[in-house]
């Protein structure tokens, strides 16, 4: 085994396409991929939302203003505001909002603007010139997932050379994690999600699969502009592309001497236009190219949610607490009577919606039994005592994790992180290694944000780094595809057609008068 540039071993990408498939039958199955994660999508989504608020936005933008004004935005008053004068927070006059805020200052120029990232909007201005603010924002989620079921097949092509493996995998990420429920919803949170998540495979696939620092560049900005916490996930590129910028060991080569500027030029190429669309954006709404609105949110400053969520303002590292409990513990909602099982709109563990991403603690340990097995087992362990807080309240046991001394019962989860690093760093596999420094830090980076996710079907910010969960997971089945991959994966699917089932299609008066859903 070679090494790169950088001093990394092979690791294992750029795997050849498969001998038998063609050019021809490599676009047949990105059109049927797409043409099927279409269909499910539309056809079990909920096809429509009240909260298409990037199509206002984009609307606002063709009349040629950036604030949100009423006559040019659908659903007005049920949108998250930032309101801003030129001098700061304020309300317009007789707002009756303004009684939820401690003192509020009133002012005959202040302008209500859209709280989210504007990049979703800017993608939907073709459409407003064509439909309007009647354009249908949950069409426009469903075609931009359905498109990215074919970049996540092009990526599984290079993480495995059989067939059937790489449609597993992007069964699996289409269909295996929260990305079904979330590109078929099209809501203003939802659909920043699913357009960041599209361009982060393709930043993948410039990374992974046709290496060029400059498109993987524009992907990653593009991204960034639909979700700002992307571009913490950048470390990924920076790694995956040590052998570009960082020359191999020579006598007399210094570290300096080793480094080529030329490569990091073109990633920064590819990313600024986007962060500078960014500031400019900023500037002309905030007159700060640095302020994303979200320091002049309305929500932050009423008084029963500053007292209860927002007690330390947006980002506190006392938040951090907060978020394991959904990404980790929080179960379905089990009941005596039917439907038995309820999603719960808390949120779910992501290991729940996606069993399988607990491989992607494998691939570098999954060769040594005396490691792979008691960690596998401390995972079930752990597994089994946290659905167990969700299954003994049915009983009204009153027994749950948070019973447990220093929550010891995630330490399978921290240490197997911790072990996944270290492994990986010893064997220098540069794949495993970017994977991580993606997850990482904008995990840390996510808890540290005052709320977990509102309504939502998983933990929904996760999504944010489940590409590079994903691709430790397809580094770890390969071409070693086993029985216990595919059951994890159908479980996966299972779990989030459920929700879909459950969430979106259907309702008390026509099914059973049961309950489908609840927090």
């Amino acid at each position: 085994m070679g090494e790169d540039s950088a001093g990394f071993p092979d690791s294992g990408i750029n795997v050849p396409y498969l001998v038998e498939s063609g050019q021809v039958t490599v676009i047949g199955w990105c059109i049927a991929l797409a043409v099927l994660t279409f269909g499910l999508l539309w056809s079990l989504g909920p096809r429509e939302t009240a909260f298409s608020f990037q199509v206002s936005q984009a609307n606002n933008i063709v009349h040629g203003h950036l604030d949100m004004d009423p006559q040019h935005t659908r659903n007005f008053g049920i949108m998250e505001r930032v309101l801003y004068d030129g001098d700061g927070f304020c309300f317009p006059p007789g707002d009756p909002q303004a009684e939820l805020v401690a003192e509020p200052r009133f002012s005959e120029d202040c302008k209500t603007y859209m709280q989210h990232s504007i990049g979703p909007a800017l993608m939907v201005i073709p459409g407003v010139l064509v439909w309007g603010n009647q354009l249908n924002q949950a069409l426009v989620s469903v075609v931009i997932g359905a498109l990215t079921a074919p970049l996540v097949f092009l990526v599984s092509r290079h993480m495995s050379t059989k067939l059937l493996n790489q449609l597993l995998l992007t069964v699996l990420m289409v269909f295996g994690t929260i990305f079904w429920w979330v590109a078929a919803n099209g809501g203003v949170w939802f659909f920043a999600h699913t357009t960041a998540t599209f361009f982060l495979f393709g930043g993948i696939y410039f990374a992974v699969a046709r290496p060029n620092p400059l498109l993987a560049g524009a992907c990653l900005g593009a991204s960034f502009l639909c979700r700002p916490t992307a571009i913490v996930t950048g470390l990924f590129f920076v790694v995956m592309f040590s052998p570009f910028w960082l020359r191999p060991p020579a006598p007399g080569r210094t570290l300096w001497q080793r480094i080529d500027l030329a490569p990091a030029w073109s990633f920064a190429a590819g990313i600024a236009p986007f962060l500078m669309t960014n500031m400019v954006a900023n500037y002309m709404r905030f007159d700060d190219p640095l302020e994303t609105g979200y320091g002049y949110t309305e929500q932050t400053r009423q008084t029963n949610l500053e007292g209860l969520v927002y007690q330390h303002g947006l980002f506190d590292l006392s938040y951090i607490e907060r978020h394991p409990p959904v990404m980790l513990e929080q179960t379905p909602i089990f009941q005596k009577s039917g439907p038995y099982v309820l999603p719960s709109l808390f949120g779910m563990a992501m290991w729940i919606t996606t069993p399988a991403l607990l491989l992607a603690y494998f691939p570098n340990i999954k060769v040594d039994r005396r490691i792979w097995v008691p960690a596998a087992a401390a995972l079930a362990i752990a597994a089994g005592i946290i659905l167990s807080r969700g299954i003994v309240r049915v009983w009204d046991a009153g027994w749950a994790t948070t019973d447990i001394p220093l929550g010891i019962h995630l330490l399978p989860f921290w240490a197997l992180t911790a072990l996944a690093v270290i492994w990986a760093s010893l064997q220098r596999d540069r794949l495993v290694l970017a994977c991580w420094a993606a997850i990482i830090p904008t995990a840390l980076f996510l808890f540290t944000f005052a709320a977990t996710g509102w309504a939502q079907h998983g933990y929904r910010y996760g999504l944010d780094f489940t590409p590079f969960l994903w691709l430790l997971v397809a580094k770890t089945i390969g071409d070693e595809l086993k029985w216990y991959h595919v059951g994890l994966i159908a479980v996966g699917v299972a779990v989030n057609l459920m929700a879909m089932l459950w969430i979106y299609q259907f309702e008390p008066n026509q099914t059973n008068g049961w309950s489908w859903v609840t927090f």
